[in-house]
């Protein structure tokens, strides 16, 4: 007959070697909020350069229509779209994931469970909303 599983992850090692579980785990814990943080700002500037080719993509290279030579492109407006969408995604994925990396993180390590700051998932957070109200304002005010 097979033992009953043990959620404890550290059962069977001794108290030094806890310990430098535990230190690991809470680095690992901050390496995961860098990630995070550097993912937003990725995501950021694929907001920034979405709205940049959207609304200035006039000043960027020749016509592909003709017209007034202050008309704005399609093509770039599309391609603006697409980046605000891209980034909005990625910044949306990454805090997902982020969270549930933290959640599993707590269970593993309950009595460490409360470390780290909540900033990188604040900010992720408030990417995906300025991303989707970007988008939307972009979308709804084509000129």
């Amino acid at each position: 007959m097979r033992e009953p599983a043990n959620d404890d992850l550290l059962h069977g090692f001794d108290a030094p070697a806890r310990k430098l579980i535990t230190e690991q785990a809470k680095v690992c814990c901050m390496n995961v909020d860098r990630t995070l943080a550097t993912w937003t700002r990725t995501s950021l500037s694929l907001l920034m350069l979405g709205v940049v080719l959207d609304r200035y993509g006039v000043l960027l290279g020749p016509r592909l229509h003709p017209g007034t030579p202050l008309a704005p492109d399609p093509l770039f407006g599309v391609v603006g779209i697409a980046l605000l969408v891209l980034g909005t995604l990625m910044a949306l994925a990454c805090s997902i994931r982020h969270q549930a990396y933290r959640r599993r993180w707590a269970r593993e390590f309950a009595e460490s469970g409360a470390f780290g700051p909540w900033l990188a998932f604040a900010f992720a957070s408030a990417t995906v909303v300025a991303g989707s109200v970007l988008t939307i304002s972009l979308l709804l005010f084509r000129l």
